[in-house]
């Protein structure tokens, strides 16, 4: 009965309640759905494809979504805090004015995503791919960004106080000074005149 009730839910296309909170739904389950201010915590979509679904608004905290296909999506003020987006892919996904705190995205490819003004204070964000992103503004207080790929990312205006850089590739990157950073410059941003 519970799936049921996930289901019919889900594919109301908007406005979804509680229903889906702790629930395990089968993988592909949410392809190119509508879901705006849906209650899905904890829910667990390993390997999901949801290339292009919108989830504005809505709360994933604690959600499983290891190895999913969310490129293109729309999160924008999405709550996903302590989620696990290991080595998910979130190219170019909209997440503006998300709350990420704690959230889990090692190894995640985040090429091109925008994430300004979100917060992802306490993120796991070790060995993840975020070449070309926006996360001008964004909250990275106590961040892992451990052996990250950052090259032309722009972290203009971005709080990055306590954040781990080891090994983080920085080249090109705008720091959140507005200076851009050097060729070569890893772990730390080497900034020019």
């Amino acid at each position: 009965m519970k799936r049921f009730l996930v289901w019919f839910f889900l594919s109301c296309g908007i406005h979804c309640t509680a229903w889906a909170a702790g629930a395990t739904l089968p993988e592909g389950f949410l392809t190119s759905k509508r879901c705006v201010k849906c209650d899905l915590r904890g829910v667990v979509l390993p390997r999901a494809e949801l290339p292009a679904v919108l989830l504005s608004g809505s709360t994933l905290d604690d959600a499983q979504l290891q190895g999913a296909n969310l490129q293109g999506g729309r999160l924008f003020k999405t709550r996903l805090r302590g989620a696990d987006l290991s080595g998910a892919n979130l190219q170019r996904a909209q997440m503006r004015d998300s709350d990420l705190a704690g959230i889990v995205l090692r190894n995640a490819d985040l090429r091109r995503a925008y994430l300004a003004q979100s917060n992802l204070e306490g993120a796991d964000m070790a060995d993840t791919d975020l070449r070309n992103a926006s996360l001008e503004g964004a909250f990275l207080k106590n961040a892992s960004l451990v052996n990250a790929d950052l090259r032309e990312a722009n972290l203009f205006g971005a709080n990055l106080s306590g954040a781990e850089w080891a090994g983080a590739r920085l080249s090109g990157a705008y720091w959140s000074t507005g200076k851009r950073c050097q060729p070569g410059s890893v772990g730390r941003c080497e900034q020019g005149p």
